[in-house]
């Protein structure tokens, strides 16, 4: 198995228009994932940047909670893959 790190898309430039703020996470440390399922949303700007799983797995950590403010290519979450 292997621990696959979960970063922010980039797609903004937080630079024009501010950090975006991780506003929900619709799973949990030890919830299982499919590849492409989203597992978080984040606001940017008033628009809605979901975040998929890059990877089958288990969310093993979250890195940034709810509130937290991020940007692009920062880290939210770890992921063991199965």
């Amino acid at each position: 198995m292997v621990t696959v790190t979960v970063t922010v898309p980039k797609l903004w430039d937080p630079a024009t228009q501010g950090p975006g703020i991780v506003t929900e996470w619709y799973k949990t440390v030890g919830s299982k994932v499919k590849k492409d399922e989203i597992i978080c949303l984040i606001m940017v700007a008033k628009v809605r940047v979901d975040v998929p799983s890059p990877v089958d797995g288990v969310i093993t950590k979250i890195i940034a909670n709810k509130g937290a403010e991020v940007k692009p290519g920062d880290s939210l979450a770890e992921i063991e893959t199965t």
